[in-house]
């Protein structure tokens, strides 16, 4: 039973043992939380410790994500060029017909999902993808809200989930972590944060600091692994991603 750090400072102090490889964790939180960004730097910690990371974007272009990581002061260009990092494209369907083409560097790092709204045929590419980085790669989702929005039957994709759960976390030791709105699908987000190994919350802090929303996170709750559950205060720095603010 492998224990990794996710690398992140927040999370590492939540978290001191680190977490078990295959588990399944769901990041939730209020719009403007952090959690993309979140899901950003560990994309960038997996990479920085050569494993290999599957991206799947429901919410933004493959593009539009690497500037996101810039912003961060993280570049991801060369593990693009190496094979390491991976985009699942579920959102560039949208754009069929309008005669786009993608940029030339990412030809080889963009998997294009055929029809995202069918979440069989996500799955089984994702499924398909998981076996070239077995116990040494991660899947993260961003999000699983909008997965719901595009999907016609939820539960069809809550199945996908427990199957995914079963096969990859436990069979090929790698972890998927994904994020969730708060406010939506909450029916959904109750199941599968019954079977999800571990909920991180995020939240802006009850009271306003200095006029200011500030950014809070916990860990809820982490199977198998010792973690504490109060409310840290974090901020995001260029070049550092996310950080305690004492």
């Amino acid at each position: 039973m492998e224990r990794i750090k996710l690398g992140l400072e927040p999370l590492d102090a939540l978290i001191p043992d680190g977490m078990i490889r295959g588990s399944l964790i769901g990041i939730f939180g209020e719009t403007g939380t952090g959690k993309s960004v979140i899901l950003n730097e560990l994309a960038y910690r997996f990479l920085q410790r050569g494993e290999d990371v599957l991206f799947v974007l429901l919410e933004d272009l493959p593009f539009s994500r690497i500037l996101s990581f810039d912003a961060l002061g993280f570049d991801i260009r060369r593990y693009l060029e190496e094979g390491k990092l991976k985009f699942l494209d579920c959102f560039s369907y949208r754009l069929r017909g309008f005669d786009i083409e993608i940029e030339p560097y990412l030809e080889e790092s963009v998997i294009e999902a055929e029809d995202p709204r069918n979440p069989e045929s996500v799955w089984e590419e994702i499924f398909s993808r998981a076996k070239e980085i077995k116990g040494r790669g991660v899947v993260l989702i961003d999000s699983m809200t909008e997965f719901l929005t595009i999907a016609p039957d939820a539960s069809i994709l809550l199945d996908l989930m427990k199957t995914a759960k079963a096969l990859l976390c436990r069979y090929y030791g790698i972890p998927i972590i994904y994020s969730f709105h708060f406010g939506f699908y909450d029916d959904f987000r109750f199941q599968i944060e019954v079977f999800s190994d571990g909920v991180i919350d995020l939240r802006f802090n009850p009271e306003v600091v200095n006029n200011a929303l500030v950014k809070q996170i916990r860990v809820r709750r982490m199977s198998g692994s010792k973690h504490r559950t109060e409310w840290l205060t974090f901020e995001v720095e260029s070049g550092k991603g996310i950080v305690l603010v004492k």
